[in-house]
């Protein structure tokens, strides 16, 4: 009697347990983990140390010659200047969203002066129109 009465209810405890996995667990969507590294420069050229680059939770700061490297999920790198005047300016925050690819060499990634005026990207003229 005692084991009808345990298995019952193991029984109901595996099909409530079955349930849960399969139904109660919140869907998430899967991003693509990635490093990234570059180089931040200035609108000159020169190297701009002190830049945070921040992915979600993972930040690391450019060195001495603008040298970033770091790793997250694919969400696009935010770039800002956590020390003001201290690194030869003060510079526009700017977000670069990777393409989806393991690793990704940004190269040279230009931050501009509050102040100075960004170049303007045209569209292409389709003279065949």
């Amino acid at each position: 009697m005692l084991g009808r009465v345990l298995t019952r209810i193991f029984a109901l405890f595996g099909m409530t347990l079955t349930c849960v996995a399969c139904y109660g667990v919140e869907y998430t969507e899967y991003r693509e983990s990635f490093s990234a590294s570059g180089r931040v420069v200035d609108s000159d050229g020169d190297p701009i140390p002190g830049i945070q680059a921040s992915v979600a939770n993972s930040h690391t700061t450019t060195d001495e010659s603008g040298w970033f490297f770091i790793r997250g999920y694919n969400t696009g790198i935010y770039f800002r200047d956590i020390d003001g005047e201290d690194n030869g300016g003060n510079f526009k925050p700017r977000t670069i969203t990777p393409q989806n690819s393991p690793f990704i060499d940004l190269g040279d990634v230009v931050l501009y002066r509050v102040g100075e005026e960004e170049p303007t990207t045209e569209d292409p003229v389709d003279d065949e129109q």
